[in-house]
């Protein structure tokens, strides 16, 4: 049977777009967009956060280490810009080589860099009732836990107790006197843990704090704890749970 060509055809009928529709189609449209550029200006943000926290660190480091570190901190010329410093750290390896300093507060240096600027990464420093700083049996050092490895970021590779073995110490420098912070014991911990406890007098507290850090720890060292060791706790955040924290705890070794 054949088909006459001059035979008009039907047309279908074209789909016709609510304008309901085209409004919902239009505001996901202009979300999507908002998502992008926010989350474009969001890394942007973090990005120039971090090269400012760099360039903040490496100009103190210039100030204080002008051969790099070799041991010898210039603690005058760091006093000019902050007189809050109590100590210099290095872990070789590690982008862990910082002042630190001790202010009114365990507040201020959360966001306050050495030079006294607003940064996202602060400053470490010492807990603030502390009564004499890497002289006493234990001082407590607090320091941010950035993703890019900076201040305490790179504690979390002493998690694995054969990156221990491997780095087994930092140098703690202050104004009087040059360490060896030998490791003697790494905890994953929350923020209200009894290890957050300073200015023991008694021996009997200090034996029983030893005690809690051996009975908490996630390994020991061969680096043994006494009553009369000179310990420092190094603290940042940890991300296993909530309000978990890692601490490293190192004993305190003068140079020879």
């Amino acid at each position: 049977m054949q088909t006459d060509n001059n035979e008009p055809r039907t047309k279908k009928p074209k789909r016709r777009i609510s304008k309901a529709r085209r409004i919902a189609e239009d505001i996901i449209i202009v979300c999507l967009a908002c998502i992008l550029v926010y989350s474009g200006w969001k890394v942007y943000s973090i990005s120039h956060e971090y090269r400012v926290n760099k360039e903040i660190y490496d100009n103190i480091a210039d100030i204080a280490l002008p051969e790099g570190y070799d041991g010898e901190v210039d603690f005058d010329s760091l006093r000019e810009v902050n007189p809050d410093i109590v100590g210099w750290i290095y872990y070789e390896g590690t982008k862990i080589n910082y002042p630190i300093v001790q202010g009114d507060d365990n507040d201020y240096y959360l966001r306050i860099a050495f030079d006294n600027t607003w940064v996202i990464s602060g400053t470490l420093f010492v807990d603030a009732i502390t009564e004499a700083p890497f002289e006493q049996f234990n001082t407590i050092v607090y320091g941010h836990h950035m993703k890019d490895g900076s201040m305490f970021g790179d504690l979390k590779n002493l998690k694995d107790e054969s990156y221990c073995k491997e780095h087994p110490q930092f140098e703690l420098i202050t104004p009087d006197q040059k360490y060896h912070l030998k490791i003697s014991a790494f905890l994953n911990q929350p923020a209200d843990s009894k290890i957050y406890t300073t200015n023991f007098h008694s021996k009997s507290s200090k034996k029983e704090y030893i005690d809690l850090i051996k009975s908490l720890a996630m390994y020991t060292t061969d680096e043994k704890m006494t009553t009369d060791s000179k310990l420092v706790i190094l603290s940042t955040c940890a991300y296993e749970y909530q309000n978990a924290r890692y601490m490293v705890i190192g004993k305190l070794v003068p140079w020879e």
